[in-house]
């Protein structure tokens, strides 16, 4: 097995060795940071913003680290509200997350993260998109900058609109698509290959994730 090879198998190895509520002990924790330390020097993809069409996919999260600090984060499964995951542009209604993936398509310079949320009780879901719109340049070729600008919750296959907000406890009238001043933020790309992406963000988050099949959820990539 090569290097690389050996230590994409570390590494997975490393992030799935969490305990049964996704939070690592401080040594895992420090293992995992040590292998991405490590395999960040042998991107094949350097300098993403050649290399657009490569990086473009679905992709879900292995590991999130959602800040600078091991005690800043929580696990990818957690309790939150629609209004801190929306940038306060929805009310402050208990959720669930259960996964977060991320769509990259080059095509309207997409960047959206899509969270599947579950209510409170864990008897309803839906899609939480994050809408944005990324910039890259020649001069920083791993960093995509990134606006923010709507925030979508929507519902799954055979729920309405409707249902939807009953399910969350939304107002009947309460939109959800609403349009927010994007905030200015980025996302270094600092590895990427077939099945593995690294991103590091600029709140300090860090995130493996790997590339997904299929159509997308907030875009099409078919």
């Amino acid at each position: 097995m090569s290097d690389l090879k050996s230590i994409k198998a570390d590494l997975r190895q490393a992030i799935d060795n969490c305990r049964p509520d996704g939070t690592y002990e401080d040594d895992v924790f420090e293992a995992v940071h040590a292998l991405i330390n490590q395999i960040v020097p042998l991107s094949p993809t350097p300098r993403p913003f050649d290399e657009q069409k490569f990086v473009e996919s679905p992709w879900g999260s292995h590991f999130a680290q959602f800040g600078p600090k091991h005690t800043a984060g929580k696990p990818i499964k957690h309790q939150t509200s629609l209004k801190l995951q929306s940038f306060a542009k929805f009310p402050d209604v208990p959720i669930l997350v259960e996964d977060i993936d991320q769509e990259i398509r080059v095509e309207g310079n997409h960047y959206n993260n899509v969270s599947h949320v579950m209510t409170a009780d864990a008897q309803h879901s839906a899609s939480l998109i994050i809408w944005g719109r990324y910039s890259v340049t020649d001069e920083e070729p791993q960093r995509y900058s990134v606006d923010f600008y709507a925030i979508e919750l929507r519902p799954p296959e055979g729920v309405s609109e409707e249902e939807l907000r009953q399910q969350f406890g939304l107002e009947k009238d309460f939109s959800l698509y609403q349009e927010m001043k994007p905030p200015k933020l980025h996302s270094d790309i600092v590895y990427c290959d077939d099945d593995m992406r690294i991103n590091f963000g600029s709140m300090g988050g860090v995130y493996v994730m790997h590339r997904l099949d299929g159509p997308g959820k907030s875009v099409s990539f078919e």
